[in-house]
């Protein structure tokens, strides 16, 4: 009755226009070593939830204020500080008392830090920035930003090794060429795939494991094992080679944990043992996010946000077979359809069956389980759309509800944003929108849909603004005449439509459809990492001034305020399996986070576009003028 009391008053609050404002949105949970509290990070109400474990109590909450979506936070050595990540753009760190709630001092931090790691001296304290793709360390206990280091793209989580010399970032996204074919040479060995950064905590120095199998991308959690040896990462697998005329046994994309072994991290494979896919015959494990162990290591715990399951894996078994494995041989090398030959059917469909006998899935009440940690003999698991923890013991009884307030009422804009990230909406529950496509954006692959015909892989695109500047992808295949229902000035993405049948290969939903528009349109963009304050600075004031020259060029295709002018052009960049020779202009706006660039990947960065590309007449502009129109470019 209580549950039911407090929905009735969200409803209440509903009409009057704040429902969206009640979410809270779990997204880290962080436990005392005894098991007894879990602190719990709440994103959308910008709070930090106490869990008392003994009676599953909320015994306090500490709120950091508006506009500070917290992602992440770790607790110091003696338990009596917690850090606390948060600010987006304009990152912090914030010390909390635990004993009294107090925040007792703010530090800052990069572009929207997320994970949060303190070393076993308690002496210094790392934490990721998603966005300016950096690790800030920081003196203890005073607090003291000492250093930045750089990752690779989108640092997400990390873990400090046992004998804390070494801090393994696992960046989300790969920073890789992506074009298979390229000044018209037919090339089958293209390679992408995330890294993760290998940071050296007594000197700061950083190197890049470039290890994880091909197609690897979206590492979400990270984990050591309870004895140091080992370190586990969740990622998705893409099978980024293959045409994607259908989804089942994982052939557009499979979920997986990449296993390292801490002891080897200075051998050429970085320590990479291998990744076993979590995956089975007829039923995907779509988009593992969180991940821990047992307190003996003997199982393994993976919280599956796009089908709200828990996974337990055998870590035992697991190890056996993966030892019996040859190294680095996952996934296997396709043979491209377009060089005569056929994919490997019977080994992909080994590999999903690699860890069979090994695995329980526990279906979640709830949606979108992402969050999870081992509090005593309970695992506790955060739904971040629901606000619930689910609560688990380890005889893996079924789920108790704890809610964290109350049960919310979503609008059409967060069940979009449910339903962008629901697996259970495709075949077999292999993938959802966001496999694709995180946080509506992208995930710097190439894959060849078959709507543009077959053979001609493009880069993946971002959503921010797709009802602005239909048609869709990059040959504008897919149109955007008035749906029924819909009038033109709230017509909806037929690529959504479109998407549901050729991407997770069911019937299109039309509500369903209706609320990913409306969370699509929703969309606001990320402010660049390279405003200064907001602001634009000094460098790209002036390259501003050159991009809106027009004898450089760059406003004929690139108009304010979208920066895009929604028509195709030839700007050379046709190669060798393209059909066509033109493609749509994209929107600059985020342009910073969307690399790599052209429709085929093929540069990582800006100024490669610039210096190899035929993108506005730059040919006259000296070193220093092209970096400074990079600059405004990447400031949009």
């Amino acid at each position: 009755m209580y549950r039911i009391a407090l929905a009735l008053f969200a409803v209440s609050l509903s009409f009057q226009g704040v429902a969206a404002e009640s979410y809270k949105g779990p997204i880290w949970l962080c436990p005392a070593k005894d098991g007894t509290t879990i602190y719990v990070v709440n994103k959308d109400s910008h709070e930090i939830a106490v869990l008392n474990t003994v009676d599953d109590t909320i015994v306090k909450t500490i709120s950091l204020g508006d506009g500070i979506y917290p992602q992440g936070a770790a607790l110091s050595t003696d338990e009596r500080t917690l850090y606390v990540t948060g600010g987006g753009h304009k990152g912090c760190v914030f010390a909390v008392d635990t004993a009294t709630g107090a925040i007792t001092k703010t530090a800052p931090a990069g572009h929207t830090p997320t994970a949060a790691v303190v070393t076993p001296d308690g002496t210094k304290l790392f934490v990721c920035n998603q966005f300016s793709n950096d690790v800030s360390e920081y003196s203890l206990p005073d607090l003291t930003l000492t250093r930045t280091i750089k990752a690779v793209r989108e640092p997400r989580a990390a873990v400090v090794t046992q004998d804390g010399n070494y801090v393994l970032v696992a960046n989300m996204l790969p920073l890789e060429p992506t074009n298979f074919f390229n000044e018209n040479v037919s090339n089958l060995n293209v390679y992408v795939a995330s890294k993760i950064t290998r940071i050296d905590v007594a000197s700061g120095e950083a190197r890049s494991i470039r290890t994880l199998p091909n197609g690897c991308g979206i590492l979400s959690g990270m984990c050591l094992s309870p004895d140091g040896r080992y370190v586990y990462v969740t990622t998705v697998v893409g099978r980024t080679e293959v045409r994607t005329n259908h989804v089942k046994a994982g052939w557009i994309n499979a979920a997986g944990i990449a296993v390292f072994d801490t002891a080897q991290l200075d051998n050429d494979t970085g320590g990479l043992i291998n990744v076993a896919l979590l995956d089975e015959h007829g039923s995907g494990a779509a988009y593992p996010w969180g991940i821990t162990t047992s307190a003996d290591g003997t199982k393994i715990y993976i919280a599956i946000a796009g089908t709200s399951e828990l996974m337990i894996v055998d870590a035992v078994e697991m190890h056996k077979r993966l030892a019996a494995e040859p190294v680095h041989d996952f996934p296997s090398e396709y043979i491209s359809p377009y060089a005569g030959g056929i994919p490997v059917h019977k080994e992909m469909h080994r590999r999903v069956l690699f860890l069979s006998g090994t695995k329980k899935r526990v279906q979640l009440q709830g949606q979108g389980a992402r969050a999870l940690t081992l509090a005593g003999n309970n695992i506790y698991i955060g739904m971040y759309f629901s606000d619930t923890l689910q609560k688990l013991d380890e005889t893996l009884l079924s789920p108790v509800e704890v809610a964290l307030g109350p049960a919310p009422v979503w609008t059409p804009e967060r069940r979009g944003e449910i339903w962008w990230n629901d697996a259970t909406l495709c075949d077999e529950h292999w993938q959802s929108c966001a496999s694709c496509h995180p946080d509506a954006r992208m995930e710097g692959h190439n894959w060849d849909l078959l709507n543009d015909g077959e053979g001609n892989h493009k880069n993946t695109k971002s959503l921010l603004f797709s009802h602005e500047t239909t048609p869709s992808m990059w040959q504008g295949v897919r149109d955007n005449p008035e749906l029924d229902g819909w009038d033109t000035a709230t017509q909806g993405l037929q690529c959504i439509r479109t998407g549901f049948k050729h991407v997770l290969f069911t019937e299109p939903d039309e509500e369903k459809s209706k609320d990913i528009d409306v969370y699509l349109k929703a969309l606001k963009p990320v402010p660049s990492p390279y405003l200064v304050d907001g602001k634009l600075s000094e460098k790209a004031e002036r390259g501003k001034i050159i991009f809106e020259d027009r004898n450089v060029g760059c406003l004929w295709c690139h108009p304010a305020p979208l920066f895009t002018d929604n028509k195709p052009h030839d700007v050379n960049s046709r190669s060798y399996y393209d059909t066509v020779s033109s493609f749509y202009t994209p929107p600059l706006v985020e342009v910073w986070r969307t690399a790599p660039y052209l429709h085929d990947g093929r540069y990582v960065n800006m100024k490669e576009l610039f210096t190899h590309g035929k993108h506005g007449d730059v040919a006259g502009l000296t070193d220093e003028q092209i970096d400074d129109l990079v600059e405004y470019i990447l400031s949009l």
